[in-house]
């Protein structure tokens, strides 16, 4: 398949072909399995399991997250009964190498980390699903000859197809906020280079930006996803493409790690960046009024810039693009339009009826429920076909739990009145400020003349057998463990040494067979397989 091949818009047809295809099914499949000999269940139902993230966050009064409303709602209105199997959000991991360990794995798998996925599939226990689709589906099959890109990420090695995934539409993930109103008191700009960020961080670091008369301002963040924004200015990833090649790259590392240690030694961010791993105490630097640029997830600086607005409302915030580096100017992480969210378990007592549980969720009743709730309980249908919700705090109760559930629903398909997480017709004035923040960030960050500097989206690099998978991971581990140890340790360990160092770990746990592996995948799969660039403008409505 060319990379040209996959629909760029789809059309009516395919909501049209899963909306007869679930009226037929509607009529037809209940008389069916009652005369099927399936496994209990209502109605004589086939059942299947089902895995669902358990995040610890669902309202008592809801129930868990295996027995709710919408768990009860699948099964009244699905085709077979769903036995939910709550997999700890932050341990999934451990929980399914368990659970496959001792054959109890659930017949659908549900999982975000595309890598752990593919590890399943090295150890043959994923089921393919050529035949399966073809012979059973009429709903995802839909969606895949009209996204074909599906296929061809869902395709392993072998040739086969193992993986089912999520289509919607392009979001800003990571993103870099600068407080506009420190940069008018001082008479300085929004910074298009890194010199001049550095610049800039070290006088909001120094120069007193909050007029309190006390030196307890950060110019910039370094901790969390922080580090890996700067890496990115500098095209700090492990491959990139270089000379129509695939290559490990070394001669980023330095000056990336350079910028962040003369940000370190100079006092410019907090010298205890490497304790806050999890990035709460930069989120309080920035709420609080303490931090000039702040690197984070948009929904995490959304969520401060409430905070930051109720106690500082002088305070004025501007989204702005990662500045440009002798290696040119790129973008943060963001997620495409593509995810692959889920597999078959090989081992499933009944993949036709898995097949009838996907299809069922993928069509646009399904996902239109899930989204908006049912009609007259969580909403009314406006004249004008716009849905108003009743109650937003029962909505919140009754559906802000339901995103997992939707893992690999096309979300494309629906209406969102949303911008950056809030209503777009919100009259608060908190929320139209962000509003403008976060259409600033769709034009900075959604730009494919600067994406983010990897070969393609970590999401979707290709499956890599047990021991490369092993070396790519500790290459990066080490990569970040040895380097930051470089920003603090003064003259006593410098970025050169840690640069060494990386080079040398890498290629002693066999980095040359990865490199010598990736230039020959890139050689035979650079006219077929989607790269970076191509997910910007890879858009569906």
């Amino acid at each position: 398949m060319g990379k040209k091949s996959w629909s760029k818009k789809v059309t009516g047809g395919f909501a049209a072909v899963m909306a007869l295809s679930m009226v037929l099914s509607g009529c037809g499949t209940n008389e069916k399995q009652s005369a099927d000999s399936g496994e209990g269940g209502d109605g004589g139902k086939k059942e299947v399991s089902v895995s669902i993230y358990d995040r610890g966050q669902i309202p008592k009064e809801e129930g868990t997250y295996s027995d709710n409303r919408w768990t009860k709602w699948i099964n009244e209105n699905g085709p077979v009964n769903a036995k939910f199997v709550p997999i700890p959000r932050n341990e999934s991991q451990q929980k399914y190498s368990m659970l496959f360990a001792s054959g109890d794995a659930p017949d659908l798998v549900l999982e975000y980390d595309t890598d752990f996925l593919n590890s399943l599939w090295a150890q043959k226990q994923l089921l393919p699903l050529d035949d399966l689709v073809a012979n059973n589906s009429t709903e995802y099959k839909a969606l895949l000859e009209k996204v074909p890109a599906l296929k061809t990420l869902g395709t392993k090695p072998d040739g086969k197809m193992y993986l089912i995934g999520m289509v919607t539409k392009p979001e800003v993930l990571g993103a870099m906020v600068i407080r506009q109103d420190w940069l008018d008191k001082l008479g300085l700009e929004v910074p298009q280079t890194v010199d001049e960020l550095y610049a800039v961080a070290d006088a909001f670091a120094n120069q007193d930006p909050d007029g309190n008369g006390v030196k307890d301002t950060y110019g910039i963040n370094l901790s969390q996803f922080a580090t890996y924004y700067i890496d990115a200015m500098f095209q700090n990833e492990m491959f990139i493409v270089e000379n129509d090649q695939l290559v490990r790259q070394f001669d980023r590392i330095k000056p990336a790690y350079d910028f962040k240690k003369k940000l370190f030694d100079n006092g410019i961010v907090d010298k205890d960046f490497l304790s806050d791993k999890n990035g709460q105490k930069a989120e309080q630097d920035f709420a609080s009024g303490k931090l000039g640029i702040y690197l984070a997830y948009s929904t995490v600086i959304s969520k401060n810039f409430d905070t930051l607005k109720n106690t500082d409302p002088n305070a004025k915030v501007t989204a702005m693009a990662f500045p440009e580096s002798q290696f040119g100017r790129f973008g943060p992480d963001f997620n495409p339009a593509l995810q692959m969210t889920g597999a078959v378990n090989a081992n499933a007592k009944d993949p036709e009826a898995v097949m009838q549980y996907i299809d069922f969720m993928v069509t646009p009743s399904t996902v239109e429920t899930f989204a908006n709730g049912i009609e007259g309980e969580n909403y009314t249908k406006e004249a004008d076909g716009t849905m108003k919700p009743i109650d937003e705090a029962k909505n919140e109760t009754q559906m802000g739990y339901t995103n997992d559930y939707r893992m690999f629903m096309p979300k494309y398909i629906l209406n969102d009145n949303k911008i950056g997480g809030r209503p777009a017709d919100s009259t608060d004035p908190i929320d139209q400020e962000w509003i403008a923040i976060a259409q600033e960030m769709d034009k900075l960050y959604l730009d494919p003349e600067h994406p983010h500097p990897g070969f393609t989206h970590a999401k979707f690099r290709p499956s890599l057998d047990k021991a490369m998978t092993t070396t790519f991971n500790d290459g990066w581990n080490t990569m970040n463990d040895t380097m930051a140890k470089a920003i603090v340790s003064g003259d006593a360990y410098t970025v050169d040494q840690g640069v060494e160092d990386v080079k040398k770990s890498w290629y002693a746990s066999g980095g040359q067979a990865l490199e010598d592996w990736y230039k020959q995948w890139y050689q035979d799969n650079k006219d077929s397989w989607i790269f970076m660039k191509e997910l910007y403008t890879m858009k569906f409505e």
